[in-house]
């Protein structure tokens, strides 16, 4: 489309050769994708499964109760062990936050993408894979910058640090993303 001088070349927009189609084609794809984000990548010996209910004792808290005997035995760094009669840990929400903490962000990526489709510069597919990667990148920062509620003593103990979602790197590498077909 040209616009020359100010005014609109109507010849040209009402063209049979013209984007129209392919734009309304790509508009209507974006009600048939969706993406999903989260814990979707095993990492070196842990399993999905590990990571998932890692990602889920984190995000919402868990309180532990021993099941086999009256405590639960805590391993630590150096060989010993603590007896504990249960174990609380904090919610840390770190999936939640990533999406609404950077709410806007998402915001203006939709919005510019959806003036790229506009345009014929971008696909319904690629917008997709657009929002999702932002989305992975905002959970993979909250997890890095997460410093509170702090980590129990013990637990600085063992990991040498006061660092709560962060261990061997694992969780932050689990985080993936996917558009899916609908």
């Amino acid at each position: 489309m040209d616009i020359q001088g100010g005014e609109l070349n109507l010849a040209e927009l009402f063209s049979d050769d013209n984007n129209f189609p392919k734009i309304k084609e790509e508009l209507r794809a974006l009600n048939h994708y969706r993406v999903e984000v989260g814990v979707m990548v095993p990492v070196g010996n842990n399993s999905l499964a590990f990571l998932q209910m890692i990602a889920t004792v984190n995000e919402f808290g868990a309180e532990i109760y021993p099941k086999n005997g009256p405590y639960l035995v805590i391993p630590m760094k150096d060989g010993s062990f603590y007896k504990l009669k249960h174990v609380k840990i904090p919610e840390r929400s770190f999936l939640r936050d990533g999406i609404d903490l950077g709410m806007f962000r998402i915001n203006e990526l939709v919005e510019r993408d959806l003036s790229r489709i506009m345009n014929s510069e971008l696909t319904a597919y690629e917008l997709y894979e657009d929002v999702g990667q932002l989305i992975q990148q905002r959970i993979k920062d909250e997890i890095k910058l997460k410093v509170t509620p702090h980590n129990a003593p013990i637990t600085i103990e063992n990991k040498g640090k006061d660092d709560p979602l962060v261990d061997t790197g694992a969780l932050h590498k689990s985080i993936g993303c996917k558009v899916i077909e609908i």
